[in-house]
């Protein structure tokens, strides 16, 4: 799977979690329920990243009163196997406000 982590960290230090998204397949048995055995699965719903295709995604926190500034991180991370993490992106951006 593949995990989109947004986070916050303001001028005062305080680190704000924004969102976080999980991309991955979904197996889905008769009834609709998600199911991990492969006996049990009859549809794949692709929840999944396209290579080479961008998308969008939007969150809306609230900060600390009084904050006048954040460094807004953004990281991309690929897990393929249980205790196996890849960063594959991770930019950080700083934020002034008025």
């Amino acid at each position: 799977k593949v995990v989109l982590e947004v986070t916050a960290k303001t001028d005062k230090g305080t680190v704000v979690p924004v969102g976080r998204k999980e991309y991955w397949e979904l197996g889905m048995d008769l009834d609709g329920y998600h199911r991990m055995g492969a006996w049990q699965i009859k549809e794949i719903v692709d929840l999944t990243l396209p290579p080479r295709k961008t998308t969008k995604e939007r969150f809306v926190t609230e900060l600390p009163e009084g904050t006048a500034g954040a460094d807004v991180e953004v990281k991309v991370t690929y897990l393929p196997a249980a205790k196996t993490e890849l960063v594959i992106h991770q930019v950080t951006k700083k934020l002034m406000f008025k």
